[in-house]
């Protein structure tokens, strides 16, 4: 076993027990080290502790359940190992900005901080902030790539020279209502229940035109993940860290038949997947 596969084996132990006891000397023994060892090697390679790598992964669990369940703070305060609520409450709101209970009551967005991969490069050590969305079902109508695959980005970007070109985008943003001004839509294609890993891109907007195709959402949850529109060439970039470390390190599941839904606001955008 090389180390980064004895180190990712520890992080895997952390994981399974996050709502149990860790025991160092216990945990050591995974890389065959003792417990200080461990804690200096960890500390070298993340720049972070034991301590506050396990802080920060209980607090983020912590944080998805009080979104997510109807539990009592107390129960999860206690379940991610805190003596008491008032001790959960000033740990959490170091995290998130506000306590548990008005966090539960928000539609903020949710700072999480991700499992933790070795590779040649660490990978995770950067925490993401996300929000939970429920939106109704939508149409929408609008221009198509027709079918590509699913990184095709020349002909993506080809469809959005189109709809500048044409005067699309302006219609789009002259129609919008409120503070979405208009949305990308990678719908994608399945064959007897498998992704082909083919799809079509839309450009969108919620006014119909004849010279427009529609385009129907289905009601359901939204996991939206913010990006600054000076940081939009790092699209690709984020969606990487959405599905190889927020998914497997989250409490939600990928609804992939919906594909993924892109909205672009005055200042930033936001790259949204169906969760459940």
């Amino acid at each position: 076993m090389n180390h980064n596969n004895s180190l990712n084996k520890l992080i895997d132990t952390i994981e399974k027990n996050l709502e149990n006891e860790i025991d160092y000397q216990e945990l050591a023994k995974v890389i065959g080290t003792s417990a200080y060892a461990m804690q200096r090697i960890f500390t070298f390679l993340t720049g972070m502790t034991v301590t506050e790598y396990i802080r920060r992964r209980r607090l983020s669990k912590a944080a998805e359940e009080l979104r997510k369940t109807n539990h009592k703070i107390i129960d999860i305060a206690i379940k991610y190992h805190y003596e008491s609520p008032v001790s959960f409450s000033n740990a959490f709101k170091k995290i998130q900005g506000q306590s548990p209970a008005n966090f539960r009551k928000s539609n903020t967005e949710m700072i999480f901080f991700p499992k933790i991969e070795f590779d040649s490069i660490i990978k995770g050590r950067k925490e993401l902030k996300y929000r939970i969305v429920e939106r109704k079902e939508q149409i929408f109508y609008g221009k198509t790539t027709g079918v590509i695959g699913e990184y095709d980005a020349k002909a993506i970007q080809d469809l959005y020279q189109e709809v500048i070109k044409d005067g699309t985008m302006d219609f789009f943003i002259n129609h919008s209502k409120g503070k979405e001004l208009y949305y990308g839509i990678f719908d994608p294609i399945f064959e007897k229940k498998q992704y082909t890993k083919k799809g079509k891109y839309y450009i969108v907007g919620t006014t119909p035109r004849d010279d427009l195709v529609e385009i129907k959402l289905p009601k359901c949850e939204w996991a939206c993940f913010s990006l600054p529109n000076h940081e939009q060439n790092n699209i690709l970039k984020l969606c990487d860290n959405i599905y190889s470390k927020w998914l497997p390190s989250s409490e939600y599941y990928l609804i992939s038949q919906y594909g993924e839904l892109e909205i672009y606001y005055e200042d930033e955008c936001e790259i949204c997947i169906p969760v459940q």
